[in-house]
């Protein structure tokens, strides 16, 4: 929790000389046309067994234009292309997690709260107006996008491309002499570099922002898929998508659901020819229809399996096509 909230107090600050009861009552021409919101902190383990703590705010409540609820999303098919390009013209790739992105944005909403004792006792009680994009607010990932991109374009000199504007590119001229585009990608907070000189890169992006952890290196994982790298018989580097870990935590989730329930999952030595007995047809299934529950764990279910897909598990699309209808 210290940890957090040491990074977290840039995104308030207090409004001296006022108490919530004035800010509540409008009688704060500071906060005039603010709306109130809550703040919270919510836990989680991660992965690898370390404790993670989040200061939240509580974004479903203020009335957030939909034009400002949008994120940086580089598609999956882009990533593949980068990689194919990085391959065919034998460049390297970086990538690089950076570390609180939402925190280095201005907020774009008009927005204050009561400090809770997570502020430090000196603050609790008191009204904080926003001026950072706190995570949980529908316009934190716009305005962490607007941001980062103004800092891709002005700062490093890439601009997007127009099919798929979170993946940007920059011409450059190998130490040979010879012309070709570098390339980097954003998924939210996730940034790959494509060039022959990625690093110089990343060195711009770490003085300008915290790269969690100082990692900057070769990409293990990217959009939940397992990232390698392999040469090919002619002696070029190559890279694939694999869905391996993907798989595995897929099914430990299965597992966690199905123990909610008092059920585990069935396993053996079982042949099987595909996810579907041979006979089974979906669409002449006239069994009871889900409830409500039941309809949100089975499209859960769904979405698991339809990601696997797009990360190479092909030999499953037909039968969750089928069952997505």
């Amino acid at each position: 929790m210290n940890k957090e909230m040491a990074k977290a107090k840039v995104a308030y600050t207090e409004v001296e000389g006022a108490t919530t009861e004035d800010a509540r009552h409008d009688r704060v021409p500071e906060l005039h046309g603010f709306q109130e919101i809550k703040c919270h902190l919510i836990f989680d383990v991660k992965m690898d067994f370390t404790r993670k703590a989040r200061f939240v705010a509580g974004g479903h409540t203020p009335e957030t234009p939909v034009g400002l609820c949008y994120s940086s999303v580089v598609s999956r098919d882009s990533v593949r292309l980068a990689f194919l390009v990085a391959a065919l013209n034998e460049l390297d790739i970086l990538a690089c997690d950076i570390g609180n992105a939402y925190l280095n944005a201005p907020c774009r909403e008009r927005i204050w709260f009561e400090a809770g004792i997570e502020c430090g006792k000196s603050m609790m009680g008191k009204p904080m107006r926003l001026i950072r994009a706190l995570y949980g607010l529908k316009s934190s990932g716009a305005s962490w996008r607007k941001m980062f991109k103004d800092f891709i374009e002005q700062r490093i000199g890439f601009v997007p491309s127009v099919i798929d504007p979170d993946i940007y590119y920059r011409k450059n001229i190998t130490p040979e002499g010879v012309a070709y585009y570098e390339l980097l990608l954003v998924y939210v907070d996730d940034v790959l570099v494509v060039s022959h000189d990625p690093d110089a890169i990343m060195k711009i992006i770490g003085e300008k922002f915290e790269i969690k952890n100082g990692e900057v290196g070769p990409p293990t994982c990217y959009l939940g898929a397992d990232i390698e790298e392999f040469q090919l018989p002619d002696g070029r580097k190559a890279w694939s998508m694999i869905s391996h870990s993907y798989v595995k935590a897929s099914v430990e989730t299965v597992k966690r659901l199905l123990a909610e329930d008092g059920r585990v999952l069935k396993s053996g030595k079982r042949f099987h020819k595909g996810p579907l007995p041979h006979n089974y047809r979906p669409e002449l299934d006239v069994t009871d229809k889900c409830h409500a529950e039941h309809v949100s764990r089975y499209r859960q279910l769904i979405g698991i399996l339809r990601w696997a897909i797009e990360l190479g598990r092909i030999d499953i699309q037909l039968e969750v096509a089928l069952m997505s209808q």
